[in-house]
């Protein structure tokens, strides 16, 4: 007899209660473009209202603020279902089957918990917070702090039934990630015993009169252990990297706080923590260049690429670090131009008879100059990162030299590489009226760009408003090259939600180990630590580098910005390094690390396109990375690559 769990998806033997997961999941997917669609609206008319109307809208600015916070928790819980919240599943990537399966439920019971913590707060705050109305559209806050109940319930279910799959008892969708299947009682019942002890070991530990003497000693140094040990703890053993950032948070504060007071307010916190106008870039922007991908616009871009890349030797190689310098600008994901990029030069590479490691390497190490070129999600993260200490648009002017730096060091390398291997320019030169027509057809797509930096610039809108304008550009421009239906328009807002999702649901977790980062004083311990080595103002950016170059390789580049630039924000500003040009050293380190394994997620990606095994592209990828890494050390000692341009604008 078919075994449901394998039957085909939509055929009539699939089971009721996978049909029903679907059918609750595409509504999710559904409420989310339609969030996201009405933001855009709500974006659009707060920029006429104001500059065309001469009628501010607050009520459009508190929607935005409020929209933005539900649809990052409902985003995130629906990550959650699908399995998508960034982990590093290195130790369990390692273990045998039986300790890999146990792990795997320790991982889904810890996020059970943060579901149920959610829970508890959201409706700790939603009894609290009914009587208190919002200024404008008088809503009590109670019911918009709601969502926190929703997230952890879609937390709660969606990990209940990934332990359920894993013991057989659920059937399995076929269109879903595939978990560890053919697990037993036993494996769950170890793994809550695990759990349990650790959850009594910490209870006992921080009621304890060795603990207390500790805190009252050496609050800071006590504090500091445990924020980082807890946190690293949770990313050996393959946790969501948010449930461990609001982990380490939590048991942080927890050595002044009592457990059972602050937990209800773990919630709130995360809720208050995403509250920000300033955040509605992210999602705008990275709309933007999703509608600019998916409809075919960045291969114009791409087009115009090879027309200038052809003229020098290796132009293939040229060819794809121009492509990605430019299309990074646009999508803002190193992951995104890999893909987008690689799969199309790749090819065309292999067919001329190109070196295919090397030309896995080039597209690897130049991806990520994009995010580093405006509009840049990164660089506005790291300005809401430090509450507006660095502006949004002083750093997009920044980011550009730098930029260029990364992806002239990829093509310096492959100039040289070509030069000794014979791999010359393109023979046939383009005509004046072929490049005229390359140029024109790229034209409209470059000026995304350019209307919203010059704007930004001349004072015509913020950078919140201008990336709201990113939206209805790139709509419009569809539109006029019919690039757009309405299938594909929900698969943008659908996935632009996800990635969203994912990226708030860090920062809210986030706020968790700021605060207690910030209760216990733990970056001035920091420097001290520091400058207990030394003083020198070159030997501590030294290290900084150092230490960020080894995070890179080993966490993503969200995460590491949430943890590391409170920390280290504050001992360099003291140094009197300019915010700017620190935002423009700690992204580019950062983006370093995402070609580096093993979490080089871009160089996975690079190599997966190309059919490239790693061993065999470290061998190129070193001479770039060693010509980048001499960049970095440019950009940190010379200010001026990095602020010349935010100068010459008075930013």
């Amino acid at each position: 007899m078919e075994n449901p769990a394998q039957s085909l998806a939509g055929g009539n033997t699939t089971p009721a209660i996978i049909k029903v997961g679907r059918a609750v999941e595409g509504a999710i997917a559904l409420f989310l473009a339609i969030l996201l669609a009405l933001m855009v609206v709500a974006i659009s008319w707060q920029v006429a209202s104001r500059y065309l109307l001469n009628i501010p809208s607050m009520y459009s600015e508190e929607f935005l603020r409020f929209s933005l916070i539900w649809l990052g928790m409902i985003a995130a819980g629906y990550c959650f279902v699908g399995g998508r919240h960034m982990s590093l599943p290195l130790l369990i990537d390692v273990l045998p089957p039986v300790p890999q399966k146990i792990l795997r439920f320790i991982n889904s019971e810890l996020s059970m918990i943060f579901g149920a913590i959610l829970i508890w707060g959201g409706s700790t705050s939603f009894v609290a917070n009914s009587k208190m109305l919002t200024p404008m559209t008088q809503i009590p806050v109670g019911w918009l702090q709601s969502v926190l109940i929703i997230c952890g319930a879609m937390i709660l279910i969606a990990e209940t039934i990934r332990v359920l799959c894993q013991l057989g008892i659920v059937p399995r969708d076929p269109q879903a990630p595939a978990p560890t299947e053919g697990a037993t009682f036993g494996q769950l019942a170890i793994a809550t015993l695990i759990v349990a002890i650790f959850g009594a070991c910490i209870v006992t530990l921080w009621q304890s009169d060795w603990m207390s003497e500790h805190v009252y000693s050496s609050l800071e140094l006590t504090s500091t252990i445990v924020l980082f040990t807890t946190f690293v703890v949770f990313l050996i053993i393959g946790a969501p990297i948010a449930i461990g950032l609001a982990f380490a948070g939590v048991l942080t504060l927890g050595l002044q706080i009592d457990l059972d007071v602050m937990m209800p307010t773990v919630g709130e916190t995360m809720f208050n923590g995403l509250d920000s106008f300033g955040f509605l870039a992210l999602p705008f922007f990275i709309l933007a260049g999703n509608i600019m991908n998916a409809t075919g616009l960045a291969r114009r871009l791409i087009d115009f690429a090879m027309l200038l890349g052809g003229r020098i030797p290796g132009s293939l190689w040229q060819t794809n670090v121009l492509a990605n310098m430019l299309f990074g600008t646009l999508s803002g994901s190193g992951i995104a131009s890999a893909t987008a990029i690689g799969g199309i030069i790749n090819p065309v590479a292999r067919e001329k008879g190109y070196n295919m490691a090397m030309t896995t390497a080039v597209n690897a190490a130049s991806a990520p100059s994009g995010m580093l070129i405006p509009p840049s999600g990164a660089l506005i993260v790291y300005s809401l990162i430090t509450g507006g200490g660095a502006s949004i648009i002083a750093l997009f002017m920044a980011g550009y030299l730098p930029g260029i730096i990364m992806g002239l060091s990829v093509m310096l390398v492959a100039y040289w590489y070509a030069k000794k291997h014979g791999y010359e320019a393109e023979s046939d030169k383009p005509s004046r009226a072929e490049t005229m027509r390359l140029f024109m057809r790229a034209a409209p797509s470059l000026m995304l760009v350019v209307i919203v930096i010059s704007g930004i610039l001349g004072g015509a809108f913020t950078a919140i408003e201008g990336s709201g304008i990113a939206v209805v550009y790139s709509l419009m421009l569809a539109l006029v090259y019919r690039g757009l239906n309405l299938r594909k328009l929900f698969e943008i807002l659908r996935d632009t939600s996800i990635v969203t999702g994912a990226i708030l649901f860090l920062i809210a977790a986030s706020t968790m180990m700021s605060w207690s980062m910030t209760f216990a004083s733990i970056p001035e311990t920091v420097r001290v630590l520091m400058t207990s080595v030394s003083d020198n103002f070159i030997v501590i950016l030294l290290m900084i580098n150092l230490i960020l170059l080894v995070v890179g390789v080993f966490m993503d580049m969200s995460p590491a910005m949430l943890i590391f630039t409170p920390i280290f924000y504050p001992i360099v500003t003291e140094l009197g390094v300019d915010p700017v040009h620190f935002g423009v050293i700690l992204i580019y380190n950062l983006a370093l690390g995402l070609v580096t394994p093993p979490v080089g997620t871009v160089l996975f990606v690079s190599c997966s396109i190309s059919g490239e095994p790693i061993s065999k592209v470290i061998g190129p990828l070193l001479p770039i990375f060693a010509l980048q890494a001499a960049g970095l050390l440019l950009i940190t000692f010379v200010p001026a690559i990095s602020l010349a341009l935010p100068t010459l604008f008075g930013l």
